[in-house]
């Protein structure tokens, strides 16, 4: 049986977690244009939880 929730979900802050526009190319091009960060949440079944950031104010914060 799973445990309720508790004091142990996870909360992410409501505070740029990034900033930018901008990320280095892979193959030392110059840098591309980002359109979309994630937080990825992976969990003990397997299963993933994805979390899109919005931009905002030159900076990346969660929803």
């Amino acid at each position: 049986m799973a445990e309720p929730p508790g004091d142990d979900l996870l909360v992410v802050p409501p505070i740029p977690l990034a900033s930018g526009q901008l990320v280095e190319s892979e193959d030392d091009g110059p840098p591309v244009r980002i359109t979309k960060v994630e937080v990825v949440v992976s969990t003990e079944d397997g299963g993933e939880l994805r979390i899109p950031l919005t931009h905002r104010h030159g900076a990346w914060w969660a929803p």
